[in-house]
């Protein structure tokens, strides 16, 4: 006979981790930004102005962007887990409630 046995609690809780992760690198984003777009102009608004801010800025994006995927990523994860502990949860529940009914019905 085979058993499977989900710490489903644990398994819950793993997945907030994930979540509190994702929430942490908000926070570092929205802070990398508001550091970073705080310079802006602070080198002049001329020729040499504009030049120096086209290379400072070059890589923002990309930041940004692959920062915004990851937290995405870690979110939908960290739901996944959840929802999978949820219906792991059920189905232990409705095996046991079913081994249950069949014991008390034979006696």
């Amino acid at each position: 006979m085979s058993e499977l046995d989900v710490d489903t609690e644990g398994l819950n809780r793993s997945g907030e981790a994930v979540k509190d992760v994702s929430e942490v690198l908000k926070v570092a984003r929205d802070e990398y930004m508001d550091k970073i777009t705080s310079y802006r102009g602070c080198w002049g608004t001329g020729e040499f102005g504009e030049t120096f801010a086209k290379k400072y800025y070059q890589g923002l994006g990309l930041v940004v962007d692959g920062t915004e995927a990851l937290v995405k990523a870690l979110e939908s994860s960290g739901q996944s887990l959840g929802d999978t502990s949820s219906k792991f949860k059920k189905t232990q529940e409705g095996v046991i409630d079913h081994v249950n009914t069949s014991t008390t019905k034979k006696h």
